[in-house]
């Protein structure tokens, strides 16, 4: 069996506030093969890195009384919430806010560092250093914000990588997205563009017998699937691998361990997955390379 894919889910989220430059160059020092980061867009067509288009939840804007007006009701992958909105404000606006720990309570090492780091855009990130010859995996978010667009989400993604130095420090590019519209969208964009990617759709609390996973082999790359489903039902791996799709797993997360670490990890890894999205890479990393007498492939 292989080795699985150390993913930094948005960062080392599990140390640094998530979706910010410091989680993610922390991610990639802890030893992580790649970042996963969200993408939703401002009022002026701006793709940023944050959670959701809803904003209260990753940044100090309720403490912004400048913004207080633009608090409203909006739509959050289809739930309508009343807080403030990416879409309602200009990245001159978004660079003002500074991100904080969206689980403070779980986290108070992470929630240290609230309002020290600024909410970084797309582009910046491919211009970091840190990220050459390694995996983005780029969620596309759904919501309010995309009512705002003339163009789709999926066209801004590919015109920002185009024109980015990313493709040629060889960085490997997956797009993700729970929204199957948005991924294809997304495919057809970035091939109008010559640009090389795959393409996981994204899966949460949907049965195994559900999925049409031989049709979708045709259109995507991979799968990636919440744990709870893996758990509930393991043959999503040798399902997915049984028509070629990769099968990443969302999310390892130290704080959910019943048991110890080491076996927390361990269970998931011995699932066969492909790749694993995980909070506290470092951990995960430590726990891979410990394995011995194992059949891994290092």
């Amino acid at each position: 069996m292989n080795s699985p894919l150390v993913i930094a889910h948005r960062g080392a989220c599990g140390y640094r506030p998530e979706n910010t430059i410091e989680s993610f160059e922390l991610g990639i020092a802890q030893g992580a093969d790649g970042l996963e980061f969200d993408l939703v867009t401002t009022k002026d067509k701006q793709l940023i890195i944050r959670h959701e288009n809803a904003l209260s939840g990753t940044t100090d804007i309720a403490n912004r009384p400048e913004f207080a007006g633009l608090f409203r009701s909006g739509i959050v992958e289809g739930k309508d919430i009343d807080d403030w909105y990416s879409e309602d404000l200009s990245l001159d606006q978004i660079k003002q806010l500074r991100a904080v720990e969206r689980l403070a309570e779980l986290r108070p090492g992470s929630a240290k560092f609230d309002s020290q780091f600024v909410i970084p855009s797309f582009s910046e990130l491919l211009e970091q250093d840190f990220i050459a010859q390694k995996i983005l995996v780029c969620e596309i978010k759904c919501g309010s914000h995309l009512e705002n667009l003339q163009d789709s989400i999926g066209s801004l993604a590919a015109q920002v990588i185009s024109g980015s130095s990313a493709k040629n420090r060889e960085v490997q590019f997956i797009i993700e997205s729970f929204d199957f519209e948005i991924l294809m969208q997304t495919k057809h964009a970035m091939q109008n563009k010559g640009l090389s990617a795959r393409y996981f759709y994204a899966l949460d609390d949907i049965r195994l017998a559900s999925v049409d996973i031989q049709s979708l082999s045709a259109q995507i790359d991979g799968l990636a699937i919440s744990l709870a489903m893996l758990q509930a039902e393991p043959t999503w791996v040798e399902q997915a691998h049984k028509f070629g799709l990769e099968i990443w797993v969302y999310t390892a997360r130290a704080e959910e361990a019943d048991t110890s670490i080491e076996a927390y990890y361990e269970e998931i890894i011995q699932s066969g997955v492909d790749g694993i999205f995980a909070d506290q890479p470092d951990l995960l990393r430590r726990v891979l390379q410990d394995s011995r007498g194992s059949a891994y492939d290092y």
